[in-house]
């Protein structure tokens, strides 16, 4: 599976040979955020992904800005939303099939 390469990436998750999560830049309030997703499972099970704020807080927790459900055939899908904020955000994966063999996730704003 080819993993993009897009401007304005803020964050991405990717899971197969190596296992990868990065917070490279920040949100900026009002702008569209666009979540691009894609897992290969070759028994086609589905996998949910999660946007959080990333921004340190006193309750340490990471608030949910977004997630989905995605089947994982190897079709990346598109999710798109406005930036509630600006400042870093992370993309992850919550859930995902144990038989999945790899995967991306990747944040990016325009």
């Amino acid at each position: 599976m080819a993993i993009p390469e897009l401007p304005g990436e803020i964050a991405r998750s990717v899971f197969g040979v190596d296992r990868e999560d990065t917070v490279s830049g920040d949100a900026v309030e009002g702008l569209t955020l666009e979540a691009r997703v894609a897992c290969l499972d070759p028994e086609k099970g589905a996998a949910w992904f999660e946007v959080l704020d990333a921004r340190l807080d006193s309750t340490g927790e990471l608030n949910s800005v977004l997630s989905g459900r995605l089947e994982c055939d190897g079709a990346e899908i598109l999710v798109a939303t406005t930036a509630p904020f600006s400042g870093p955000m992370q993309i992850t994966f919550r859930q995902v099939p144990p038989t999945a063999v790899e995967g991306y996730a990747i944040l990016s704003t325009d």
